[in-house]
C-alpha cells in the first residue's frame, strides 16, 4: 500500500470526497455495467472495470469479464492512476518498473497490458478510474484513447447525476419535517386561542389579547411558509424582480415598525438611524423581504434588555442598510458556515422562536439577485453582530 497517498491531507479530502457520493458497496447497477461491456467491446480488451479508490482498497463498481469484488491497494495499477489527470497507460507490465511486483501482474492471472482514465468529480478529486485490461502487450491507438475518455465523461455524469439527485431528495425531506415541526406549534396555538376565546366572549379585552395572540401564531406560519416558497424557487433558479427605483429608508422605516412589538415583547431597545435616504435599484417587495429577515433574526436571537441598531447610509454609489444587535455573536465556524441551507449555528432563538435555518440564505441569495453585497461582522461568542448590506443606486 502507498502510506505517502493514504496519510497525504489531499487523500483524506479526496476520500471525504468519496464518501460524500454514497456509491461504495452499493448494488450493481445498469448504466455502469453498459459503460464496462462496450469500453471492452470498442477496445477489443477482454476486462473493463469501474473502480474506486477507497482507503485500503479497490472496490469495483462494475466489471465486465471479470468476478473478483475488489482488490488491494497496490501500487502500479489504479493506486497510481488516479493520481494522474490524464489517461495512464501500461503497454507490457512485465517490463515496466511500475508494475512489476503489483500481484495483478506478478500471480498466475498474468496481467499485461493496462489502461485508465481517472473519474474526476466536480470538486476536483479522482475517485477512481475506468480502465481496460488485457493479458497481451498492447498500445491503445489515439482513437481508442479519445473513447475511453468519452467513457469516462459519460461516468462521471452518471455519478453527479446520482449526487444531485440525492440532495435534491435529502432538502425535499427537511423542508417536509421542517414544515410538519414548525407548522405543528402555530396551529396548536391558533386552536387552543380559539376555544379561549370562544369561552371568554363576554370579556371584550381577554378576547382581544386572544386574537392578537392568533393573528401571531399565523404571521409565523406565514413567515415559515414563505421561506420555504422562497427556497424552493431559489433552488429552481425562479426568483423574479422588478427593479424599480425604490426608497431604501421608507422600507426600512417600515419593517422596524413592523417588528417593534417583538422588540418589546423582549424587552428590547430597536433604534433606528437614518443618515441618507439612498435610492436603490430594487424590488420593494424583496427589499422588504431582506430587511425583515435581518431585523427579525436580531430580535430572535437577542436576548432581553439589549439594543439593537439599524442604519440606513449612503457611501460610493451604493445605498446600505446595517442591522447591529448586542446578541450571541458569531464564532470562526458559524463565519464559515453562516449563508448555507439547514446548517445549524451555535446561536439558538432566545424566546422559544422557531428557526426554518433558510433565512440568511434567502437573504443572500436575495441581495446577490440585487447585484449587491451582504458581509457579516462579529468579535467572537457573545459579542454581537453586524450584518451590512450594500445595494447599487438607481443611475442619475
Amino acid at each position: 500500500m502507498n502510506t505517502t497517498i493514504a496519510h497525504s491531507e489531499v487523500e483524506k479530502e479526496r476520500i471525504k470526497s468519496l464518501k460524500k457520493y454514497d456509491i461504495l458497496d452499493t448494488p450493481p447497477d445498469g448504466s455502469f455495467d453498459r459503460i464496462t461491456k462496450l469500453a471492452a467491446k470498442l477496445l477489443n480488451v477482454p476486462i473493463a472495470i469501474v473502480t474506486l479508490v477507497d482507503t485500503d482498497r479497490i472496490w469495483f463498481k462494475s466489471r465486465y469479464g471479470l468476478d473478483v469484488q475488489q482488490i488491494g491497494l497496490d501500487r502500479g495499477l489504479c493506486a497510481s492512476a488516479i493520481l494522474s489527470d490524464d489517461l495512464y497507460e501500461v503497454g507490457d507490465a512485465l517490463t515496466d518498473p511500475r508494475t512489476l511486483a503489483n500481484p495483478l501482474v506478478a500471480s498466475g492471472f498474468g496481467l499485461r497490458f493496462y489502461a485508465a482514465v481517472p473519474l474526476k468529480v466536480r470538486d476536483g478529486y479522482n475517485l477512481g478510474t475506468l480502465c481496460v485490461i488485457d493479458k497481451q502487450p498492447r498500445h491503445l491507438t489515439e482513437l481508442q484513447k479519445e473513447t475511453l475518455q468519452y467513457l469516462a465523461d459519460i461516468l462521471i455524469d452518471q455519478l453527479e447525476l446520482r449526487l444531485s439527485a440525492r440532495t435534491a431528495n435529502y432538502h425535499q425531506n427537511q423542508l417536509l419535517n421542517i414544515a410538519a415541526h414548525d407548522l405543528k406549534n402555530p396551529l396548536t396555538t391558533i386552536s387552543v386561542w380559539a376555544e379561549l376565546a370562544e369561552d371568554a366572549k363576554d370579556d371584550p379585552a381577554q378576547v382581544e389579547m386572544m386574537c392578537e395572540r392568533i393573528k401571531q401564531a399565523g404571521k409565523k406560519m406565514e413567515r415559515l411558509i414563505n421561506d420555504l416558497l422562497e427556497s424552493a424557487r431559489k433552488e429552481a433558479g425562479n426568483i423574479q424582480l422588478r427593479f424599480a427605483a425604490t426608497d431604501l429608508a421608507a422600507i426600512v422605516e417600515r419593517v422596524v415598525n413592523t417588528n417593534q412589538v417583538l422588540a418589546n415583547k423582549k424587552n428590547l431597545k430597536l433604534h433606528l438611524d437614518i443618515l441618507h435616504r439612498p435610492k436603490v435599484n430594487a424590488d420593494e417587495e424583496k427589499l422588504t423581504e431582506i430587511a425583515d429577515n435581518l431585523i427579525n433574526n436580531a430580535i430572535k436571537y437577542s436576548p432581553e434588555n439589549k439594543n439593537i441598531t439599524v442604519t440606513v447610509n449612503e457611501k460610493n454609489g451604493m445605498g446600505i442598510l446595517q442591522v447591529q444587535d448586542e446578541g450571541q455573536g458569531l464564532t470562526e465556524d458559524d463565519k464559515i458556515n453562516l449563508f448555507q441551507r439547514f446548517v445549524t449555528l451555535s446561536a439558538t432563538p432566545t424566546g422559544g422562536e422557531s428557526s426554518t435555518g433558510l433565512g440568511l440564505s434567502i437573504v443572500k441569495s436575495l441581495v446577490e439577485a440585487h447585484h449587491g453585497t451582504i458581509k457579516v461582522k462579529s468579535d467572537g461568542k457573545d459579542k454581537g453582530a453586524v450584518f451590512i448590506v450594500e445595494l447599487p443606486l438607481v443611475s442619475a
